[in-house]
């Protein structure tokens, strides 16, 4: 890393990730390129030794807040607030750029969009080893080798960006900045935000982050219920338990088919999932139940998510 002025700063939230901090820290401390940036970590509260791992490297500036401070939004703009760069990166603590190039094509997309029409660019995530199958199939799927330019936003897109690592413009975070109040999703809303002002949004496979999570199914659906109160796909209640009941059937069998194929087909092809080649076929098929009830448990709070008061 240089000295001297700033091009981009690297705003890394972290609450307890003392599993994960110093190899992420050392990733980024690594990377090839000619663009200097700091980095700046907020660690909302931790008491696993995450911040006295940070503290042991000297050029990353430390930012804590009390846990009741965090907010996905709120915490991004605050580091944002605090950063100097023209261009701002957010890292997850718990996502690894898997190489010395994670850094480089994120912002060169941004730099050589002259007419400046890019408002962010996202980067691929590759399953961790160990991530459970069907997690695994909507990462490949949602991320896939070939990179593209979003310029509007679906009614039914789940996914459209990506905080956990990725780039936006300094004076695009200044007049776009997260929503401070958001519980959850907040790169889905303010990728619409952007998005319905005519500005792009690039996914760039070139960089590459290893994140994945094994939830638990309370875990699940408490993600997902959440995720689905702060979507607007139906014009009432009535139109989101009647078409959202028949969405959630629908995807329940649909996403759980191609759970199936794809843990006894596909998932040892996968050259990013070189952990299944090791997996029998007994242990492919104790996945198939696990999937299954993941995407009833997923659905399911989604649908509540829907169909309940927001402010519930």
């Amino acid at each position: 890393m240089k000295t001297g002025k700033t091009d981009v700063s690297i705003i890394i939230p972290a609450r307890n990730e003392a599993g994960n901090i110093a190899a992420c820290l050392k990733a980024v401390l690594n990377q090839k390129t000619n663009l200097t940036f700091e980095i700046i970590v907020i660690d909302s509260g931790s008491s696993d030794g995450t911040v006295e791992i940070v503290r042991q490297f000297p050029a990353v500036k430390l930012l804590p807040i009390k846990p009741e401070e965090f907010g996905h939004g709120k915490t991004r703009n605050l580091g944002a607030g605090h950063s100097k760069g023209d261009y701002i990166v957010f890292l997850n603590a718990d996502a690894i750029p898997a190489d010395q190039n994670w850094l480089h094509p994120l912002i060169r997309n941004l730099k050589d969009d002259k007419k400046k029409e890019t408002a962010g660019v996202y980067s691929r995530h590759i399953p961790r080893i160990g991530c459970h199958l069907y997690m695994a199939r909507d990462i490949l799927t949602s991320m896939p080798a070939r990179g593209f330019v979003k310029d509007r936003s679906g009614h039914f897109d789940f996914m459209i960006f990506s905080t956990v690592s990725c780039a936006v413009r300094r004076e695009i975070w200044q007049r776009f900045p997260f929503a401070d109040p958001i519980v959850i999703a907040e790169d889905q809303d303010w990728a619409k935000r952007v998005l319905a002002e005519g500005f792009k949004i690039v996914y760039e496979p070139g960089s590459r982050v290893y994140h994945s999570h094994n939830f638990s199914l309370n875990e699940l659906f408490v993600i997902k219920r959440r995720i689905g109160g702060t979507e607007h796909k139906f014009k009432n209640k009535f139109c989101a338990a009647t078409a959202g009941l028949v969405l959630i059937i629908g995807g329940i069998i649909i996403k759980t088919a191609g759970d199936i194929f794809f843990i006894l087909f596909r998932s040892r092809r996968c050259g990013e999932m070189e952990y299944t080649e090791e997996m029998t076929f007994l242990q492919k098929l104790k996945q198939i139940p696990m999937a299954a009830a993941a995407r009833v448990v997923s659905f399911a709070g989604r649908y509540c998510g829907w169909t309940l008061d927001k402010n519930e």
